[in-house]
């Protein structure tokens, strides 16, 4: 139909490309500044650029490589990459792909990454991008790249994580959005499903105000996201594979929820859960999570279906980082102004919830529980997850910096100091106060759902006699070797824990060269090898053991346990004899 109209402006159908939901109109390229499409039909005036045969010669190598099997959205990304380049080359009057051009453009591109205003992660896309372009594509010298920076992998920067006070404005916002835009989806679901997106078939009322929304199946599940994101700590391709999950019931009353994704980059089966026992959720999220599984349902609920997706054009589709990003620039940020302490923009990001996650851990568990909890090695934990927040940083320094100062002025103790100066709350102390339930892995591959009951009091009162805790502060239960048979203690059906919990107890077994006899290792383990191999493997899942099996034979034990020597440490030293 389109190869029947003729437009008076020049505007040609046939440098066109539809790449999946994008179009990608080459005709934008042929004049300075790119105009849009609907600008160029209607035939405005614009200066040209000058580069019409380079442009027909790249929509030819769009046409042959897209045809010879190429992925369109491969192709998107190098259209977008190259229109950015071409708006900097025409900004500053420097003509488009040569080797001047190309040096200046990535130049500007690596000072930005210097001035913190650019990931050097992005920058390291964009360049590969550009190569693709040029020498695959427009074929012209890989001489052309001699003199540009290159940056490698360990170049990139942590995310940053929220503060107290960032989470105090999204949170809010996105429970308020989810919970109001849910009810009224469940009240209906067909209505909403079959409308039109720009009929307004929901409203959401926020501080006053009231928002009639279009598309609100796709806010709901937007805003799901992102919570979801906050209490897992998921990064966002795991969240995007879940699938609705498959109920499987240890006991009568219990329900728990195994959810697989496969992680690529570490080449491992991870699994996320959540239901009653998984202790890194809070409790008011289990109503949160119950809901959102009721509204995936009622979109689609067939074979393989995931867990977060939304209607387009009256279809369920799997959510993506696209429509993600929609919902933020087109929504979000039009109707609702959203900064931080700096006066930054501020905006919800999956990987700022997973780092805030990582902080809040590591701050209250120690870096060995939030590698367990995020399932990262030390060193993408290093890597990715190791910014915190600037504010609270900043914070932080400040109040180590005047105590120190009132420390050597007036002679006195830290906490003498902090009196003195009036810091009746610390920054760190304010940053990770807990408002959720405590989180609560345990190394043996456990979870305690009650970290701080009577059992902790022993070690509280042990350390307050040694001066080690303030007043009001509170030790977790430490007694490793009593989790098994507490009342308390929950085994979540995961491969990452029962590794675990099969690396404590091999780690056990082996101990048994370190003791002067059988019976003394009896007397010291037996009963938590007995409860381990009759009360707590027969419950497991039997496609997850055979899974932590094999992972204990693959990668060995976990490096919570490589050493039998470190189980001494934990037995209860006998009184020493009064001389």
């Amino acid at each position: 139909m389109m190869n029947n109209v003729t437009y008076i402006s020049g505007w040609n159908p046939k440098l066109c490309i539809q790449l999946d939901d994008y179009r990608a109109d080459f005709n934008r390229y042929l004049f300075k500044g790119l105009p849009s499409t609907v600008a160029l039909q209607q035939g405005g005036q614009f200066n040209e650029a000058d580069r019409k045969q380079i442009i027909y010669q790249l929509k030819s190598q769009f046409d042959e490589k897209i045809e010879e099997g190429g992925s369109l959205a491969s192709h998107k990304t190098i259209f977008v990459q190259t229109a950015q380049y071409l708006k900097w080359c025409d900004e500053h009057n420097t003509p488009a792909f040569t080797q001047r051009s190309l040096e200046g453009y990535m130049s500007y591109m690596d000072t930005k990454v210097m001035l913190g205003q650019y990931k050097g992660n992005s920058y390291k896309k964009t360049r590969s991008v550009m190569v693709t372009l040029f020498t695959k594509y427009l074929e012209l010298p890989t001489s052309y790249f001699d003199r540009i920076v290159i940056r490698d992998g360990s170049d990139c920067e942590p995310f940053e994580a929220y503060s107290r006070s960032d989470l105090n404005q999204l949170l809010p916002f996105l429970r308020s959005l989810f919970k109001q835009t849910y009810q009224q989806f469940i009240q209906n679901p067909e209505k909403h499903i079959n409308s039109s997106f720009k009929t307004k078939t929901m409203t959401f009322q926020w501080q006053g105000q009231q928002y009639p929304l279009a598309i609100g199946i796709t806010k709901m599940m937007c805003a799901a996201t992102y919570l979801l994101s906050y209490y897992t700590y998921a990064n966002t391709s795991d969240l995007f594979k879940l699938k609705q999950p498959n109920n499987a019931s240890t006991k009568a009353g219990e329900v728990w929820y195994t959810m697989p994704a496969f992680k690529r980059r570490a080449f491992k089966t991870i699994q996320l859960e959540m239901g009653g026992h998984e202790l890194e959720i809070p409790k008011y999220a289990l109503d949160f999570f119950d809901k959102l599984l009721a509204a995936s349902k009622c979109i689609y609920d067939g074979e393989n279906a995931t867990l977060l997706q939304t209607v387009i054009s009256k279809k369920p589709q799997p959510l993506t980082s696209k429509v993600l990003e929609t919902f933020l620039s087109i929504w979000v940020e039009k109707h609702f102004t959203l900064t931080d302490q700096t006066n930054r923009r501020l905006r919800p990001v999956i990987s700022r919830f997973r780092e805030t996650g990582a902080q809040l851990t590591a701050y209250h568990q120690g870096d060995l529980v939030n590698d367990l909890m995020l399932n990262n090695t030390p060193k993408t934990r290093k890597k990715h997850y190791s910014e915190g927040s600037k504010i609270a940083n900043n914070g932080m320094m400040q109040d180590t910096m005047s105590i120190r100062e009132a420390q050597i002025r007036n002679k006195i103790d830290v906490k003498e100091a902090q009196k003195k100066l009036g810091i009746e709350v610390l920054v760190i102390d304010a940053e990770y106060k807990v408002n959720l339930t405590n989180l609560s892995r345990t190394p043996n591959g456990g979870s305690c759902k009650a970290p701080f009951g009577e059992k902790s009091e022993k070690y509280s009162r042990k350390a307050r006699l040694h001066g080690l805790l303030k007043e009001g502060e509170r030790l977790a239960c430490a007694d490793l070797l009593a989790c098994f048979g507490c009342p308390d203690q929950v085994i979540v059906q995961s491969v990452s824990d029962i590794w675990c919990l099969l690396s404590f107890k091999t780690c056990v077994e082996e101990s048994l060269y370190l003791h002067l006899d059988a019976s003394h290792y009896r007397k010291n383990f037996q009963k938590i090898i007995n409860f381990i191999d009759t009360n707590i493997c027969p419950s497991i899942n039997k496609k997850i053991l055979k899974q932590a099996e094999e992972k204990l034979n693959d990668e060995g034990l976990h490096p919570a346990w490589d050493d039998s020597a470190y189980l001494l440490n934990l037995l209860p030293k006998p009184p020493q004899k009064v001389k």
